[in-house]
């Protein structure tokens, strides 16, 4: 699988980037050591394994909003991951993207028994 050249100068702002991140979310919610974002290399499809520049662990969505809007200011990437069982490679991540976890948002919102649909969070 190719996969496009990774953006160097996001890449050598990382520091920065990450820490914009730390300070727009609580605690916890921002994965940066390498060795922690191992457990976010791949999705489903394992044949393909890149450590993301950053991950992001939101638990609202006004904080996912404050992401994009960030990421979109700075022009850096977002790959948003749900519970990374993709087997398609929809959430395949990046060196110089954010990956934005949504693994929090795991609720059933809608239950509609008459049409057999639910509406559920990404996660």
């Amino acid at each position: 699988m190719l996969m496009p050249e990774p953006d160097q100068t996001v890449i050598d702002r990382r520091g920065d980037i990450c820490g914009a991140l730390r300070r727009m979310l609580p605690d916890g919610c921002v994965v940066d050591s390498t060795e922690s974002m191992k457990a976010f290399d791949s999705d489903g499809l394992s044949a393909y394994r890149q450590v993301p520049l950053a991950v992001v662990l939101p638990e609202t969505v006004d904080q996912i909003a404050a992401v994009m809007k960030y990421c979109h200011e700075q022009g850096i990437k977002v790959v948003p991951r749900g519970a990374g069982t993709s087997l398609s490679g929809g959430a395949l991540p990046l060196a110089d993207a954010v990956l934005l976890g949504l693994g929090k948002f795991n609720r059933i919102l809608e239950v509609d028994y008459a049409n057999r649909c639910v509406v559920a969070q990404p996660g």
